[in-house]
C-alpha cells in the first residue's frame, strides 16, 4: 500500500474550518472572561459601599440606643423624685 501524499481540497477546507472554529471559540471565551472580570470589579465596589453603609447604620443605631438609654434614665429619676 502506498500513502497518497496529495492534499485534497476537502482536507484543506476541513483543516481551515477546524482552525476557524477554534479561533472563534477562543475569542468568545476571552470575551466572557473579560465580562466576568468586569462584573467582579463592579460587585466588589458595591460590596465595599454596602459595608460602609452598614457601618454608618451601626453608628446611627448606637447613637439612637444611647439617646433611648438617656431617656429611660431621666424617666427613672422622675419616678424616683415623685
Amino acid at each position: 500500500m502506498m500513502i497518497d501524499k496529495k492534499i485534497s481540497i476537502g482536507t484543506v477546507i476541513t483543516v481551515l474550518t477546524v482552525l476557524g472554529t477554534f479561533i472563534y471559540t477562543q475569542g468568545i471565551f476571552a470575551t466572557k472572561i473579560e465580562s466576568f472580570e468586569e462584573d467582579a470589579v463592579k460587585h466588589s465596589v458595591k460590596m465595599n459601599k454596602n459595608s460602609e453603609n452598614i457601618q454608618k447604620l451601626e453608628i446611627s443605631v448606637a447613637k439612637i440606643e444611647s439617646k433611648i438609654d438617656e431617656g429611660f434614665k431621666r424617666l427613672e429619676t422622675l419616678f424616683i423624685e415623685n
